[in-house]
């Protein structure tokens, strides 16, 4: 009963500092009790897969991890959303998983997983300080929120005078040569703007922007290592928090949350059944709504995990129009997609 007072307390109070109970002290998490963490601590490692942030920010967290719960070793596999998605499936066939998290902005890799019973529930602690249109997104707690992400345009602020506003804009002649967009094959935010655009635009937007001869790389970050280096003006699909990032940084480059929408979409996050760690998993599960770690977030730009901590500069949800596409028929939405990208952009 004491440790449910006091869980209870720190989560309605959204404090993260150390406090005392009968023996010692407990861990400086509103999430995790002291039960759980020493189970984590004696599997003693935790290996994530991520593709939901960009090295910076999830290194960022890891570290912040590291430091809050001495004695597990984290291991860190950082690519784009379809890399560790396929690496995870390839253990999975192999019957020798590896990955204890896996943080994805493809919520197709979810359904699958579910489908095929490789998902251990688990509903952490803290869910209740998302945006309320973000809670429960599984009734069974197979994956939750990991992530927030914007997508929308990016350019080169010293090169470009008047970024386009809308996404039908970048289709002007004048961004002929200009263009740089990721991969749907390759990324999960990717594959969602793609989806939004053939449902806003239909096939023609595809077929216009091949006439445009764009850059075409992998992950949606892609589009920022083009404009820093000079190669390409003008960025489609493109991250709204590393951008802002590494404007931040003082590099030229700045965002454009195009009014006929910003397309969001949520990096997930879950704990596959036959996880080695799963303990240190669970762990990192909750820590991901630790006020820390939106404060991480909100250092880096991108959308906070709590409402009770704002983002940086100001912004919010409410100050931006954005569009999420719904998951009914997503999979066969982002399938054709592809293959209507592959058809079209070659």
């Amino acid at each position: 009963m004491v440790e449910f007072t006091r869980r209870k307390f720190l989560q309605a109070s959204g404090i993260a500092g150390v406090g005392l109970m009968a023996g010692g002290l407990i861990r400086p998490s509103f999430a995790a009790d002291e039960s759980l963490y020493e189970a984590a601590r004696k599997e003693g490692a935790l290996n994530l897969y991520w593709g939901s942030y960009e090295q910076k920010t999830i290194e960022a967290i890891r570290d912040a991890f590291i430091k809050r719960y001495p004695g597990i070793k984290v291991n860190l596999l950082r690519q784009a959303s379809q890399t560790v998605y396929t690496r995870l499936r390839l253990e999975l066939q192999n019957n020798a998983p590896n990955c204890d998290s896996l943080g994805s902005t493809n919520i197709l890799h979810y359904l699958e997983l579910k489908k095929i019973g490789a998902l251990l529930p688990y509903k952490p602690a803290g869910t209740e300080f998302l945006p309320s249109e973000f809670q429960s997104l599984d009734k069974d707690d197979m994956y939750q929120v990991g992530a927030i992400s914007l997508t929308c345009l990016n350019y080169q602020s010293d090169k470009v005078s008047s970024a386009p506003a809308t996404w039908e804009a970048a289709l002007d002649s004048q961004w002929a040569n200009k263009l740089t967009v990721g991969s749907p094959a390759f990324s999960g935010d990717v594959a969602s703007w793609l989806v939004a655009m053939r449902k806003k635009y239909g096939d023609h937007y595809l077929k216009e922007l091949s006439k445009l001869n764009p850059k075409v790389g992998q992950s949606n970050v892609d589009t920022v290592t083009d404009i820093l280096s000079g190669e390409r003006l003008v960025g489609l699909g493109a991250p709204f928090s590393f951008s802002l990032t590494q404007r931040a940084a003082g590099n030229p480059i700045n965002v454009q949350p195009p009014t006929d929408g910003t397309i969001l979409n949520l990096g997930l996050n879950a704990i596959p059944l036959k996880a080695p760690h799963p303990n240190a998993a669970k762990l990192f599960s909750d820590f991901l709504y630790d006020l820390e770690v939106s404060q991480i977030l909100a250092a880096n730009f991108w959308p906070t995990l709590r409402t009770d901590v704002p983002w940086a500069e100001g912004r919010s949800l409410d100050q931006i129009k954005w569009y999420r596409n719904p998951p009914q028929d997503l999979a066969a939405e982002v399938a054709e997609g592809i293959a209507k990208w592959k058809e079209i952009m070659g």
